[in-house]
């Protein structure tokens, strides 16, 4: 079962980087190339590779999710999601679906769609997220600056942090209700 899901990954990278040289050729009329990433392994996770480095195409980041915890509900407006699990369990809901993943799944998650996941295991959980078209770092580099400069206890954090959202085409609920979308 893992050298199954090893191959989808393997093959959803290709994907990837196929498209990504497609967007190359056609972003880069002087004939400009892209360089070689190398991301070493850090126990805390971070970005893999950056929208910069693959012209805008993708973005990949490890995150590490301690037990009981995940991201409030949220969809994207311009984004897919991939969730390619590493490490530990993790139950996902993508509209109406739950789906309960462990090491070596893989999931979807299209944009427009809301989802979100949890690790409920005992322990840290590990997983890369695939992100199409890149550029979402930025929302999150803004995030934590936002967080820094306005406190989220503080009065005007709610609206600062709303139209932040808007800015990425990000709408996150803790309600799990959203509003409808053209």
């Amino acid at each position: 079962m893992i050298a199954w899901k090893s191959l989808q990954l393997l093959l959803l990278c290709a994907i990837l980087a196929a498209w990504s040289n497609a967007q190359a050729q056609e972003a880069k009329p002087n004939g400009s190339q892209l360089q070689p990433v190398y991301s070493p392994a850090n126990p805390k996770g971070g970005w893999k590779v950056k929208s910069q480095e693959t012209r805008g195409a993708y973005s990949v980041l490890e995150s590490i999710v301690q037990p009981s915890t995940g991201p409030e509900p949220h969809r994207h407006s311009r984004e897919e999601e991939g969730f390619y699990i590493l490490e530990g369990q993790y139950e996902f809901r993508v509209g109406t679906q739950v789906i309960k993943a462990g090491p070596g799944d893989f999931l979807f998650a299209p944009r427009n769609i809301p989802h979100t996941y949890k690790n409920v295991g005992t322990t840290p959980s590990r997983h890369l997220t695939i992100i199409s078209p890149g550029g979402l770092e930025s929302f999150f580099a803004e995030r934590a600056a936002l967080q820094k400069e306005t406190p989220p206890s503080h009065p005007e954090y709610p609206a600062k942090y709303k139209a932040l959202q808007e800015k990425y085409g990000l709408e996150y609920s803790t309600e799990w209700q959203f509003s409808p979308r053209p």
